[in-house]
């Protein structure tokens, strides 16, 4: 298919979903349409987003998603099991980036339930946290690239599923419930380097100069300073993942008591870290017949490795107020090369430290005001990447988010989103309304204000100077 006529294709199904969001407005649909005696149920979304570019002046499509689920009883079913089975399928698509995945598989899996334990098999999303958003205790599932999300979704965060095997158990002592399990990851969600391919470019190309400069300043270089050559064998980090499924393998637990009011939690994680580390690698090459004269070879260099954590988890309430807390240690593996001193690093072997505390409450008559507000400690430094800059030390990251919520007359909700990070000074601030026109449909509009200098971490974030509006079909 020719380029010009795929972009009219994909601007013809645009229409067509944002037709479908029309007619939502008159529809007469309901939650989870039953189909059948089985008691097979269906259900799904629709989101279309608009974006206005301040700087620009132009106004063009966001991103389109949509999400359709299957739920089945098994034992309505006939299946003789007391169960379920859920399934779901989602899509999207950036207009802007002109990229996205058309169809893909999302959640698929099979609840099975006994006297003694719970048993869930498929792809699934764990959630074992108790913090809003940034969880260091859930382990399972890994989350999406954060220098990726927009519109204030730092602080609702939701993981990656995985094909899994997840046991879960609930037992009683006395006055106090337990709660155990443990997940066997079949394939672990490894995503590749989260920076876009232009910042790895960046980042090869001023390490390649720095490369240069220093050869030019070294009297013991063969060539003179006008003949420094430096070649780059890619301009991107890739890194190869795990084939055999022993390797791949991944195993996580949880045991927790239930105090009265309070809930506190023990988990434990042998796996993947979701991103590789990197470094680079560089070597001089003699002169030889293809080139007589010496020249630096630089290397990217990728690599997935494995890592042992172990944290914990409370929350519980106080009067009007809920509380939580949790932190993960952990111990990654080694990778020999980022201790080289000849090769630069971007990634460390250090152990590192995460930790979430915070509390929200709701006021008003029918609870139609919310406050919510945590501190973050990330140990490994930046929350937008995993990586440093190799002539930087690494430095914890502290960052405090905030959201306030408003509801009036049930249909209209005003909403401030708020994530800052306390040692540069930067961040963002989300201020949205969304009108609820019926059960079903939902439109909204905000912004994003980004603060800070323009070196700070959150200030060149590609959602700056933008008005978003959109709206979601939900049945």
């Amino acid at each position: 298919m020719k380029p010009r006529r795929m972009l009219r294709f994909k601007s013809i199904i645009s229409i067509l979903i944002c037709a479908v969001l029309t007619l939502g407005l008159s529809s007469s649909a309901v939650y989870g349409m039953e189909l059948g005696p089985t008691g097979l149920n269906l259900s799904g979304e629709v989101e279309q987003t608009v974006n206005w570019f301040l700087t620009e002046g132009k106004l063009s499509l966001g991103i389109t998603r949509y999400k359709l689920s299957l739920d089945q009883d098994l034992m309505r079913a006939g299946a003789g099991i007391d169960g379920h089975a859920y399934v779901s399928v989602k899509g999207w698509y950036d207009h802007k980036a002109s990229e996205g995945k058309w169809l893909e598989l999302d959640e698929a899996y099979v609840d099975i339930y006994q006297n003694l334990f719970d048993l869930r098999i498929g792809q699934q999303v764990v959630s074992w946290g108790t913090a809003y958003g940034v969880n260091p205790t859930s382990y399972v599932n890994p989350l999406p690239a954060m220098a990726t999300l927009t519109q204030g979704g730092l602080t609702d965060l939701a993981g990656l599923p995985v094909p899994a095997v997840y046991v879960s158990a609930y037992p009683s002592w006395k006055d106090m419930s337990a709660d155990a399990g443990i997940v066997l990851v079949l394939n672990p969600r490894l995503q590749g380097v989260p920076l876009p391919e232009e910042a790895q470019t960046m980042i090869l190309q001023g390490i390649k100069a720095g490369i240069e400069a220093s050869l030019k300043a070294n009297p013991e270089w063969p060539l003179p300073p006008e003949m420094t050559d430096v070649r780059l064998t890619s301009l991107e980090f890739a890194a190869a993942t795990p084939e055999s499924l022993t390797k791949r393998l991944e195993v996580a637990g949880r045991a927790g008591m239930n105090f009265g009011m309070w809930d506190l939690y023990i988990n434990g994680f042998r796996g993947w870290e979701g991103t590789p580390v990197l470094w680079i690698e560089s070597e001089i090459i003699p002169p030889s017949i293809e080139s007589p004269l010496p020249y630096v070879l630089v290397y990217p260099k990728a690599s997935y490795r494995k890592v042992t954590a172990l944290g914990a988890a409370a929350s519980g309430t106080w009067g009007p107020y809920t509380f939580w807390g949790e932190g993960s240690y952990a111990w990654p593996d080694k990778v020999k090369e980022l201790n080289i001193e000849e090769n630069t690093a971007l990634s460390t072997n250090d152990p590192y430290l995460q930790a979430v505390v915070g509390a929200d409450r709701m006021f008003g008559s029918a609870s139609e005001y919310y406050i919510m507000g945590q501190y973050i400690y990330n140990g490994s430094g930046s929350l937008l990447s995993p990586y440093r800059m190799p002539d930087k030390k690494a430095e914890a990251g502290h960052y405090l988010a905030a959201v306030g919520r408003a509801t009036i007359h049930d249909d209209h909700q005003i909403e401030i989103m708020n994530i800052c990070n306390m040692r540069d000074r930067s961040g963002l601030i989300v201020p949205r309304y969304t009108y609820k026109v019926n059960p079903m449909l939902s439109a909204w509009i905000g912004t994003t204000i980004l603060i800070g200098d323009e070196a700070t971490e959150f200030r060149n974030l590609p959602m700056n100077k933008t008005v978003f509006t959109g709206a979601k079909i939900v049945w």
